[in-house]
């Protein structure tokens, strides 16, 4: 025993070992020779030998404190916490003042989720080791698991500045400073653990969603699989996982990661009712509404699967039970606001402008539009404004810009003085062709206006009917010198109609997919004898073209000079020198339709059309949608033999 222990003391791990099980020979039952074994078997992380080892040395001698104290690390190093409290429990008997098996009560309380008893225990800890790193680093992390982040701050920094290596430490401080709100701190924090400890698994995790939440989902993307690795049966993080894939329109993997979820834990309502998103956007309607059912039947009163289920009954067509669900949801949760933002659209499609105007005035608080401007001054809400001068702000993206825009000649007539603050590659349009208006690029904090309001709130106050829209054939003016020298340029093209396509849009995502075309689906309109067409598509797509113009034997004629993208004066010019535009739902079509220029848009119905059979911000488009039951390539069909009426 004596050359055992020196070798043990000295870190001879091995030869202690052996002398040990010496000792063991002569001596089979000695509880001291058990019990540093044991303690061996500890430091080598073999905790089931520990546990057999340590748990002979107490039954031969079940007075000596330390035993008791080792016994209950090594079972809570196995997980088995109810039985690692009870041996600490026995040991403070024993001795008083123990701060190593408070400590160890904490960590199987806490193992319990009994945190307010393991604060308790780290107290009593540290009140006999004042400098008791590792019981000031647990207390902290259990603090801040009580959502006492401000409190576990400063116990986890002297933690770690008594023992930097203390990785569950932090780890929790990374995580406090995620729940102040210091989130650059956080990230640093918690990177800084991985690097310690690679497979921290809550470290991990803590950085997906941190990197989640601030919409930086190619960050959150390898921290979430690394975590896969590491904790492969959490639910939650499956979950998870299935909503950043979602956010990144891989629908396939995002079923499979809820799929994944809800078989871990089938009585999780959020995987099934966001499987049964996923399967809606696969077509599955069937499937879709049974999974949201299950998540009803689990938790009635969840806001969001009566929110998502009514998307499916919207497919259906029964838009009575669609809105319904809608309602339901927000009876349950007034801020559910996927459920408000689609009634508003649900509403204004079927022409119900005061109710829809009033969902949509909800919208921001929907994860489908970008956050409101919390700005100083307050926001109008239709009084007078005659003497005075009002912001008027751009939301959302290019082609809401445009159709909303249409209203702001109504403001303008009203107000003393009108700002606008847009896009900057449509400065140039809109103070053409809005003379008396300031135009310019979004500011910080604006100080020269009295009010101000999103462009998308306008129609609420100065649309509320269908009879409030002026017949006005265009309101866009491009610039005069440059239309003129590209109508030359088209004239150039030689005889017949000069037609504009755009047959995509790259929000071309899995909700939105059916409402985009492949350019091959148009070969019927390219076909159309007489017609020389120009491409308005905007984003590139030049392998497309080319390989359309060999199969058709067709020439869609596009200049270098012109960027469609972001030379958007450029690109008002060349669209206002055509004959005709055809496009489906892109910001192409509003373009043309807000500079007066005869415009087919292809597509299904939408909410745009405010219950009519036209779009009524743009007077000159003309509709062409499928019937029920069809594709968007009868509509094309119909496009074709149009166009070939009109070039005839």
């Amino acid at each position: 025993m004596a050359q055992a222990v020196q070798h043990h003391q000295a870190g001879r791990l091995a030869e202690a070992e052996a002398f040990y099980v010496q000792a063991l020979r002569a001596h089979p039952r000695h509880p001291d020779a058990l019990h540093l074994l044991g303690m061996i078997a500890c430091q080598t992380g073999r905790f089931d030998r520990a546990v057999e080892l340590i748990g002979q040395a107490v039954a031969g001698n079940g007075s000596a404190p330390d035993y008791h104290a080792n016994f209950a690390f090594a079972l809570q190093a196995l997980g088995r916490a109810t039985e690692a409290e009870e041996a600490a429990r026995k040991a403070l008997r024993l001795r008083g003042s123990f701060p190593e098996a408070a400590n160890t009560l904490g960590n199987a309380l806490g193992a319990q989720k009994r945190f307010e008893e393991a604060a308790a225990a780290y107290r009593e800890a540290l009140t006999g080791r004042p400098d008791y790193a590792e019981a000031q680093g647990n207390l902290g992390a259990v603090l801040r698991t009580l959502d006492r982040s401000s409190e576990a701050e400063p116990l986890l920094r002297a933690a770690l500045s008594r023992n930097p290596n203390l990785v569950e430490a932090r780890a929790a401080l990374g995580l406090a400073l995620l729940d102040l709100n210091r989130i650059a701190e956080g990230v640093a924090t918690l990177q800084d653990a991985l690097a310690r400890k690679p497979a921290h698994g809550p470290a991990l995790l803590a950085l997906a969603g941190a990197y989640q939440r601030a919409g930086r989902d190619a960050d959150a993307a390898p921290y979430y699989r690394r975590y896969m690795v590491v904790e492969p049966a959490d639910a939650g993080a499956w979950n998870g996982y299935g909503l950043l894939l979602q956010a990144a329109d891989c629908i396939d993997e995002a079923a499979y990661a809820y799929a994944r979820s809800s078989r871990l834990s089938p009585l999780m309502p959020e995987a099934l009712t966001n499987l049964g998103n996923v399967r809606r956007l696969q077509g599955r309607l069937d499937e879709a509404a049974k999974l949201h059912g299950r998540a009803l039947d689990l938790r009635p009163d969840y806001a969001a699967a009566h929110a998502n289920i009514a998307l499916v009954f919207q497919d259906r067509g029964d838009e009575a039970a669609a809105e319904a669900s809608f309602t339901r949801a927000l009876d349950f949760d007034r801020g559910e606001a996927v459920a408000r933002f689609n009634r508003a659209i649900l509403r204004l499609r079927q022409g119900r402008l005061a109710q829809g105007w009033a969902d949509y005035a909800h919208r921001f608080a929907s994860p489908a539009l970008g956050t409101a401007r919390r700005l100083s001054m307050p926001e109008w809400q239709g009084e007078d404004i005659s003497g005075r001068r009002i912001l008027v702000w751009a939301e959302q993206g290019l082609g809401d810009t445009l159709m909303f825009g249409s209203v702001l000649p109504d403001l303008i007539a009203r107000a003393g003085g009108v700002v606008i603050e847009c896009d900057p590659r449509l400065i140039a349009l809109l103070q053409r062709s809005f003379p008396t208006a300031a135009v310019r690029a979004p500011t910080a904090n604006p100080r020269d206006v009295d009010l101000h309001i999103p462009m998308g709130t306008l129609p609420r106050l100065l649309r509320g009917r269908l009879a409030d829209f002026p017949p006005q054939p265009g309101w866009l003016r491009p610039d005069p010198l440059r239309a003129a020298l590209l109508g030359e340029r088209l004239a150039a093209l030689g005889p017949g109609l000069k037609v504009g396509i755009a047959w995509t849009s790259r929000r071309a995502d899995a909700a939105r997919r059916a409402a985009y075309t492949r350019l091959d689906q148009w070969a019927p309109v390219l076909a159309t004898p007489g017609v020389r067409f120009v491409n308005l598509q905007y984003d590139g797509r030049e392998d497309e073209i080319t390989a359309a113009e060999s199969r058709f034997g067709v020439r869609l004629h596009r200049w270098p000079d012109i960027d469609l993208y972001n030379d958007l004066d450029g690109s008002a010019a060349l669209t206002g020198a055509l004959d005709l535009v055809v496009t489906v739902a892109s910001s192409v079509g509003e373009t043309a339709g807000a500079l007066g220029v005869p415009v087919w848009r292809v597509g299904g119905r939408d909410w745009t059309q405010l219950g009519a059979g036209v779009r009524p911000w743009f007077p000159t488009m003309r509709l062409f949608q499928p019937q029920a039951g069809q594709g968007i390539d009868h509509a094309l069909a119909q496009v074709a033999r149009e166009l070939a009426r009109g070039a005839a």
